[in-house]
C-alpha cells in the first residue's frame, strides 16, 4: 500500500512538468523567428500524417500560419480546432471521471485544454477573414454567421456558470467553511495587488471587434435587405459597445443605405499580444489541521496586461483609434470563471491536505513525501491562446488616386500597400504580433 501511494505522488509529480515546447515557442515569437515558432506551433498541434489533437496548439498553428500568409492551411487547422472544440462540449457531458479525480490530485494542468468563449468567436472570426481574403464570399457569410451566434449566446453561457459555481459552494461538504475560504482568498488576492472586481466585461460579454467586423462585412457586400439588416443590427450593437467615430459612420451607412458605399479604405490594425495568466501563490486561508501539515497553499491564475507591438498606425495625417480591447474580453470572461476556480482549488488544497495528514500519521517518511507532492503540485493553469490581440484600432481615408496606401509603423520603416486598380470599399487588415515580427497586411475588398 505505502509503495503504491508513493507511486502515485511521483506520477503526481511527473504530470506537472512544464512543456519545454511552450518555451522554446515563446522565444521563437520573441525574438521574430516566424518559421520556427510556427513549426513548433503545427507540430505540437498533433502528427504530420492525422489530424491535429492539442486544441490549444491548433489555435496557435491557426494564427501563426494566417500571419504567415497560408490562409488554406490556417482555415484547416482552424477546422480541426472548431472539431476539437465539439469533443469539449461532449467532454463537458460526460466528463471523464479519471481525468476530473486526477486534476484534484495534482492541478487542472493534466485536464485537456477547454476553450473560453472569446476562444471560439475569434476562431469563427478568422476563418471568415481568411475566406474574405481569398474571395470566398459564400463561406465567409457562414463563418460570420457562426460567429455572430456565438455571441448572441455567451451571456447564457455565463448565466449558467455562476449558477453553477452557486450550487458548488452551497454543496460542498463544508459549505460554511468553503466560503469563508473564499473571502479570505479574495482578501489574499487583493493584498497580492489583484481586485478581481475591476475586470468587468463588455456589456453581454460581447467582442465589439468582431461584431463591427461582421456588420462591416454585410456593410460591404451584402446581398438584399436580410444582409442589409444584418449590417445595420450589428453596427448599432458595435457603436453602442465602443462609441467609436467611425463606427458611428458605418451605422449610420448601414440605416440609410440605398446603393453601394462610395469607394474608401477602412484600416483595422490588430496589434500586440493580450492579457496572460501569471501564478499567485498564497497561504491557503483553511487551516484543517495544524500539527501535522508541513506545507498546504494554493496557487491561482491571475491576468496580467497585454502587451501592444506599436501604439499606432498612420495614414497620412491620421492615427488608427481604438476601436475595442481583447484584455478587457479576456478579464471580463475570466472574471466569471473566477469563483469557480478558487473553489476548486480550495477544496483541490484540502484534500491534499488531509491526504498529507492521513500520511504522516501512517508513517512521517510518507507525510513528508505528500508534503513535497502537494507544493510542486500546486500549480496553476496559465494556458490560453497567446497570439490574440491586445487591441483593435480603426481608421478610415478615402481612396488614394495613387491606388497606393502609405502605412506608418512608429520607429519601423513605411509599410506601402498597392490597392485594387478599380477603386471600391476595401478594408487593410493589418496584423501585428510584437516589433520583431513584420506586421502582416491583407487586402480585404468588397465584391
Amino acid at each position: 500500500m505505502r509503495g503504491l501511494i508513493v507511486a502515485c505522488l511521483l506520477g503526481v509529480l511527473a504530470g506537472c512538468a512544464t512543456p519545454q515546447a511552450r518555451k522554446d515557442f515563446s522565444r521563437d515569437l520573441a525574438s521574430g523567428d516566424l518559421p520556427a515558432a510556427t513549426s513548433s506551433a503545427v507540430q505540437a498541434a498533433g502528427p504530420q500524417d492525422a489530424e491535429p489533437n492539442d486544441l490549444l496548439w491548433a489555435l496557435e498553428a491557426g494564427s501563426l500560419l494566417r500571419h504567415s500568409g497560408l490562409t488554406e492551411r490556417s482555415t484547416k487547422m482552424f477546422d480541426s480546432a472548431e472539431s476539437l472544440m465539439k469533443d469539449d462540449d461532449t467532454r463537458n457531458l460526460v466528463a471523464s471521471t479519471g481525468n476530473q479525480a486526477l486534476s484534484m490530485l495534482a492541478n487542472d494542468n493534466v485536464l485537456p485544454y477547454s476553450p473560453a468563449v472569446y476562444d471560439t468567436v475569434m476562431l469563427n472570426t478568422y476563418k471568415a477573414l481568411n475566406f474574405w481574403r481569398d474571395g470566398d464570399y459564400e463561406n465567409a457569410r457562414v463563418e460570420w454567421n457562426r460567429s455572430d451566434d456565438r455571441q448572441r449566446r455567451a451571456a447564457e453561457h455565463f448565466e449558467a456558470e455562476i449558477a453553477q459555481q452557486r450550487d458548488e459552494v452551497s454543496q460542498a461538504q463544508n459549505a460554511d467553511l468553503t466560503t469563508r475560504s473564499l473571502e479570505g482568498s479574495s482578501q489574499a488576492l487583493q493584498k497580492a495587488g489583484v481586485d478581481v472586481s475591476q475586470w468587468e466585461p463588455y456589456a453581454g460579454y460581447v467582442n465589439p471587434a468582431a461584431v463591427y467586423l461582421h456588420g462591416l462585412y454585410f456593410l460591404f457586400n451584402g446581398e438584399g435587405r436580410a444582409d442589409a439588416e444584418k449590417a445595420r443590427s450589428s453596427l448599432e450593437r458595435a457603436y453602442g459597445l465602443t462609441k467609436h467615430a467611425q463606427v458611428k459612420s458605418d451605422m449610420n451607412a448601414a440605416r440609410r443605405k440605398s446603393g453601394k458605399l462610395k469607394p474608401a479604405v477602412w484600416v483595422l490594425f490588430e496589434n500586440g499580444t493580450a492579457a496572460h495568466k501569471e501564478e499567485l501563490r498564497i497561504d491557503l486561508p483553511l487551516f484543517l489541521i495544524s500539527g501535522d501539515v508541513k506545507y498546504t497553499g494554493i496557487a491561482l491564475p491571475v491576468m496580467r496586461d497585454g502587451t501592444p507591438a506599436y501604439p499606432y498606425l498612420t495614414i497620412g495625417r491620421q492615427q488608427t483609434q481604438p476601436l475595442a480591447d481583447m484584455d478587457t474580453i479576456i478579464r471580463g470572461e475570466y472574471k466569471t470563471r473566477f469563483n469557480g476556480i478558487l473553489i476548486k482549488e480550495i477544496l483541490r488544497a484540502t484534500a491534499k491536505t488531509v491526504l498529507q495528514k492521513q500520511l504522516n500519521d501512517s508513517n512521517p517518511l510518507l507525510g513528508s513525501l505528500g508534503a513535497i507532492a502537494q507544493a510542486v503540485s500546486t500549480q496553476a493553469d496559465l494556458r490560453g491562446w497567446s497570439t490574440l490581440p491586445h487591441n483593435f484600432q480603426l481608421a478610415t481615408v478615402p481612396y488614394p488616386q495613387s491606388n497606393r496606401l502609405t502605412l506608418g509603423v512608429p520607429g519601423h520603416d513605411d509599410i506601402v500597400v498597392d490597392l485594387p486598380s478599380e477603386k471600391r470599399p476595401v478594408l487593410v487588415y493589418v496584423r501585428a504580433i510584437n516589433a520583431a515580427l513584420p506586421p502582416r497586411v491583407d487586402i480585404l475588398a468588397s465584391r
